[in-house]
C-alpha cells in the first residue's frame, strides 16, 4: 500500500467531497473489516481490525508521533472510507464531488482518487 497504512488510496472512487473532506467506496473482497487513525499536530493514533494491514505497537492500536502535518482523520468500515484534511494533503486531495459526479478538480463520473492526485 503506498503509505503503509490500512487504507490504499488508490483504489478509492470518490462519492462526495468538499474541499478536504470526502467519502469514498473501495472493493468490498479487499476491504474486510474496519480501521480508523486520526493525527493533529505530531500525534497519530490508529485503529485497525483487518486482516492483512500492517501491524500496530498495541494489539489493534498504535499511537504515534511523527513530523507535524495539521489535522486528519480517516475512518474506514467494510467498503466505505470517510476522509478529512486541514491543510490537504496526499491521502485527501481537494474534489467537489456529488452523487459520484466529479466537477473540481475534473469533470467525471465516479472518479477513483488516484486519477486527481498530484503524483
Amino acid at each position: 500500500m503506498p503509505n503503509d497504512d490500512a487504507v490504499n488510496e488508490d483504489e478509492l472512487t470518490l462519492c462526495c467531497a468538499l474541499c478536504c473532506v470526502n467519502c469514498s467506496t473501495q472493493s468490498c473482497f479487499s476491504s474486510c473489516g474496519g480501521s480508523g487513525k486520526i493525527g493533529c499536530c505530531c500525534l497519530d493514533i490508529e485503529v485497525c481490525l483487518k486482516a492483512g494491514a500492517p501491524c500496530l505497537p498495541c494489539c489493534c492500536c498504535g499511537p504515534t508521533c511523527g513530523e507535524c502535518k495539521g489535522v486528519n482523520a480517516q475512518l474506514q468500515c467494510c467498503c466505505v472510507v470517510c476522509n478529512a484534511a486541514v491543510p490537504c494533503n496526499s491521502e485527501v486531495p481537494v474534489a467537489l464531488v456529488a452523487g459520484g459526479l466529479m466537477i473540481y478538480p475534473q469533470c467525471g463520473c465516479c472518479v477513483k482518487q488516484k486519477e486527481i492526485m498530484d503524483r
